[in-house]
């Protein structure tokens, strides 16, 4: 079995925004905010040298933040995901199994997100 990816993602998380719709032929797009961090998620992984992995995989995100406004996990989470598609696995629908916490970082320059993702077995995600 593969060994786990492990990515720290320097800066402030930012959670996924909902998408904005504009002008008078509907168009949805990603808000600019959500998709440089989604990129900045990317290039991390890219830089520390993420290969994707193929099958279900768990993934254990651990997100540090200087003040009391700690944002939605949920948002997060789903912004590291949609950064990680075709980085660390083909596509988050990959991801059977997560663990995430919000933590306390002493000073803004320690605010980031770490992550571990990790192959699961057939037999992990059928007793699961």
């Amino acid at each position: 079995m593969a060994e786990p990816i492990r990515i720290t993602i320097p800066g402030r998380p930012v959670p996924k925004e909902r998408p904005a719709v504009t002008g008078r032929y509907v168009r949805v797009y990603t808000p600019p905010r959500t998709r440089a961090y989604q990129e900045q998620v990317a290039a991390a992984a890219l830089e520390q040298g993420c290969k994707p992995l193929t099958g279900p995989v768990s993934m254990r995100l651990v997100f540090y933040l200087c003040d009391d406004r700690q944002g939605d996990l949920s948002n997060m989470i789903k912004s590291v995901e949609d950064g990680l598609n075709g980085i660390a696995y083909d596509d988050d629908a990959q991801v059977k199994h997560i663990v995430a916490y919000v933590r306390r970082a002493k000073r803004r320059r320690d605010e980031r997100a770490e992550v571990e993702i990790a192959p699961l077995s057939n037999e992990e995600v059928e007793t699961a």
